[in-house]
């Protein structure tokens, strides 16, 4: 597990990404590390369910990068002047970003770690009942699916691609890629009750993590910290920890 790190080409992949996420091409540094941009929406950029682009933060490899509604554009330039990228999302410096939203319409919503594959993670064999599923199929289970954290049917972020295993008419565990943006695919997996603690979690991740990498995609892993079961299935499934993100969306009230 010391030997594993993230190739230069996996991370140059991931900020062209980024650079669609944040604007990154109109950015400009206002502080050592620390990046700012006028919010827009570009061809290929993730756009995740109920994000307000009012507002958007990433952190990667000891960079910050902020994309702002333009209104707010001189308020975020002397509010994070002296910000470090590692310690952007320290509880207080969220609240009072939180707070400050909130007069805006809008809140922060929950942070989020993300994970990118490691360099030359071992490659996984298939038991042989595995069952793939393309666009089509994935569609056709969208009334009866019971992995909602592996299949989302999200309008922003299709589900492009899924591997399963069974028990008899039984799902006992899915993994499945949605097509986030230009360059990426996010896994999510979902192991049923009863099944847990077998390594299918970690068996179907590395699965997809290989189908995809040998489409010439991305694939990346997203959790929350607080969730030490999936971070875990992230790390033995060949994946590192990479770069962190927040949003806002719009208040209740807004809404």
């Amino acid at each position: 597990m010391e030997n594993m790190r993230i190739s230069k080409d996996t991370l140059n992949t991931m900020m062209k990404q980024v650079y669609l996420d944040c604007n990154g091409k109109e950015s400009y540094e206002i502080a050592d590390g620390v990046f700012l941009a006028p919010s827009k929406i570009l061809p290929g950029s993730r756009i995740i369910d109920k994000m307000d682009p009012f507002f958007r933060v990433i952190v990667i490899m000891g960079k910050a990068y902020i994309m702002a509604d333009e209104s707010i554009l001189g308020g975020c330039e002397e509010l994070f002047k002296d910000s470090k990228p590692e310690w952007f999302f320290n509880f207080d410096n969220l609240r009072r970003i939180d707070y400050i939203m909130h007069d805006y319409g809008r809140e922060i919503v929950n942070t989020h770690i993300y994970y990118l594959p490691a360099k030359g993670s071992a490659v996984e064999k298939e038991y042989g009942d595995e069952i793939w599923l393309d666009e089509k199929q994935i569609e056709s289970m969208k009334e009866t699916n019971v992995c909602h954290r592996a299949l989302c049917y999200s309008p922003t972020q299709p589900d492009v691609i899924a591997v399963m295993l069974k028990d008899g008419d039984k799902i006992k565990g899915m993994a499945g890629a949605s097509l986030d943006g230009k360059y990426v695919r996010q896994i999510g997996i979902d192991v049923k009750e009863g099944y847990e603690g077998q390594g299918l979690g970690v068996h179907l991740v590395k699965l997809l993590k290989q189908r995809l990498i040998d489409q010439d995609t991305l694939p990346f892993y997203g959790t929350s910290e607080s969730h030490a079961i999936s971070r875990t299935i992230a790390i033995r499934s060949g994946f590192m920890p990479a770069f962190s993100e927040f949003f806002v969306s719009a208040t209740k009230d807004k809404k």
